[in-house]
């Protein structure tokens, strides 16, 4: 079946994506190249409230490289979004306008509502939803998306403030979370995750199949698999968390035992990686307190969101078949 090949640029609040895919009319993706690069602008619109000049300038040479990529991959269709932390800085109009001249392509910037509608679309697509409501939620450095829907429905959609680097500037953090920062942490999600409690509250049994995506959400999943499975097989792959469940007491625990964790111990745990470690101890106690706060059972891991959704949205297409 003739296929299209799609770039996707996801300019996020921790990093900015590059993803490059043949896609199917059967909506299956067929990966082609995978570029990222960690900036963190999220931590510095949440503490400074924008983007400072050489941060703003490592975005724009970033974005360069990662069009210079997509070129040579040979894309026939680009689709490129940003999201939170350009939402919220003071001068994201102007960074985003560097950014367009270095892509020569237009960047939408996407609203919290429609990135949540993304989010959701990328998450049915890779994880089995069937007819009845499930929850779908998305966390980034900036900010966590969340919906409601069936296979075949959006039904609510919701965005709100909280994300892994957002929080790291605002509340000033340090490397071993105090309990007092960990108080924080929980209180702030709680507060802020109200609009999403209100939304599964208005969809009775929505909350009984949680759909969970976000690098965040991968990291926990493979910490999970390293510390409570038993080692593959040899040549069997790890990589993959897709469809992974981690239920609420496995989070609790994982979050309890990343907070008292310094950066060098929490290296030397399994599946961790060093670009996600840094911030990871705060993802934990995000997602722990909300899946405590809502009730849930714990998380079913989607090893696709946002980038597969804008892909899936723009062509039309239907969710795989499995």
């Amino acid at each position: 079946m003739p296929s299209v090949r799609v770039a996707v640029f996801d300019l996020g609040s921790s990093s900015f994506h590059l993803m490059v895919v043949d896609a199917s009319r059967d909506g299956r993706l067929a990966p082609v190249l995978r570029r990222r690069a960690f900036l963190h602008l999220g931590t510095e619109v949440a503490t400074t409230g924008s983007v400072p000049q050489e941060r703003s300038t490592a975005a724009v040479a970033t974005v360069r490289r990662l069009h210079a990529a997509a070129e040579k991959a040979g894309a026939d269709v680009v689709i490129a979004l940003a999201t939170a932390a350009l939402r919220d800085a003071a001068n994201g109009g102007r960074v985003l306008s560097r950014m367009e001249r270095a892509l020569g392509a237009p960047i939408t910037l996407v609203s919290g509502d429609e990135e949540a509608r993304l989010c959701f679309l990328g998450q049915r697509a890779g994880v089995w939803v069937g007819e009845e409501p499930v929850l779908g939620l998305d966390l980034g450095g900036g900010s966590l998306e969340a919906a409601v829907g069936t296979a075949t429905t959006v039904r609510s959609v919701t965005s709100v403030p909280i994300g892994t680097a957002r929080i790291r500037g605002e509340l000033a953090t340090g490397d071993v979370l105090r309990d007092d920062e960990r108080r924080a942490i929980a209180a702030l999600t709680v507060e802020r995750a109200e609009p999403i409690a209100a939304m599964v509250a208005a969809s009775p049994g929505s909350g009984r199949r949680v759909i969970a995506s976000g690098g965040t959400v991968r990291a926990v999943a493979r910490l999970a698999m390293g510390i409570h499975r038993p080692p593959p097989a040899t040549g069997a792959s790890t990589s993959s968390v897709n469809q992974v469940e981690v239920p609420a007491g496995q989070l609790a625990e994982l979050a309890d035992r990343l907070a008292r964790l310094d950066l060098e111990a929490r290296l030397a745990l399994p599946g961790i990686q060093a670009r996600r470690a840094p911030l990871l101890p705060i993802g934990a106690i995000v997602l722990s307190s909300l899946v405590e706060h809502l009730g849930l059972s714990g998380l079913v891991v989607s090893e696709w969101g946002l980038r597969e959704g804008a892909v899936f949205d723009r062509l039309a297409l239907a969710p795989r078949p499995d």
